[in-house]
């Protein structure tokens, strides 16, 4: 079975690329069930209904200089917009196992100062998702 280990992610958000401020990223999906029990039956159960994106969650380190982490989300969020994020596991080319996933969201919420003294200043951000995802493999 091969092996991936995650050190080169790229992650652009509004054209703005954060790759180097990355720390941690969760970008799940998932199936929503559907009841699939008729009125007769003592059980219940379900069959598989439409897919989701959870909310994608990217935990950078923190950085106030212009055009970062913190201005960026901070003018996403100051205007309520929607924007384009792109994500993929390495910056080489797109492929069928290097994919670039591709959705629109808005920001959900983030934090501005967030640990312990001594800790490395990180910042959270959650994306919610704002349209379908699209997989780039070309």
């Amino acid at each position: 079975m091969a092996k991936h280990i995650l050190y080169n992610a790229v992650v652009v958000i509004n054209s703005v690329t954060l790759t180097d401020r990355a720390r941690k990223i969760s970008y799940k999906v998932g199936t929503n069930k559907q009841p699939s029990a008729a009125m007769s039956e003592v059980q219940d159960y379900s069959l598989p209904g439409t897919l989701f994106v959870s909310p994608i969650v990217i935990e950078y380190y923190q950085d106030y200089a212009a055009t970062n982490v913190y201005i960026t989300h901070r003018t996403i969020w100051d205007a309520r917009s929607s924007v384009v994020l792109t994500c993929k596991a390495d910056s080489a080319a797109d492929s069928a196992t290097n994919p670039n996933f591709t959705i629109t969201v808005f920001i959900a919420d983030m934090s501005y100062v967030e640990g312990s003294r001594g800790d490395v200043h990180v910042n959270s951000v959650t994306y919610e998702p704002a349209s379908a995802i699209s997989y780039d493999v070309t």
